[in-house]
């Protein structure tokens, strides 16, 4: 299953992250403006790996992408609706695995 990309603004300046979901695998780029070609940070996860919220940065793979609150929920949502849970930094992994 492929899942269109969609480019999120991050909230700081024209800087947005691309996401897409392919095969089960999440792919996160962060990139300066809509008009670059090359991402400055890129994260890559299992779909099955729950993304994470740590105050106001996304982390996919280990990689923390910093947003504004509310492009962050945005983000947070697209990756829900795709079946990709979302954890608050204080969740334990028992509570992900539910």
């Amino acid at each position: 299953m492929s899942v269109p990309l969609v480019h999120i603004p991050t909230g700081h300046g024209d800087a947005v992250l691309c996401l897409q979901i392919h095969r089960g695998t999440v792919w996160a780029g962060l990139y300066p403006s809509l008009a670059a070609e090359a991402p400055l940070q890129i994260g890559v996860a299992s779909r099955r790996t729950p993304a994470r919220r740590v105050g106001r940065d996304l982390v996919i793979g280990g990689e923390h992408f910093p947003f504004h609150s509310t492009q962050l929920r945005r983000a947070i949502v697209w990756l829900d609706h795709h079946g990709v849970r979302t954890r608050e930094a204080g969740e334990t992994a028992r509570a992900g695995a539910r």
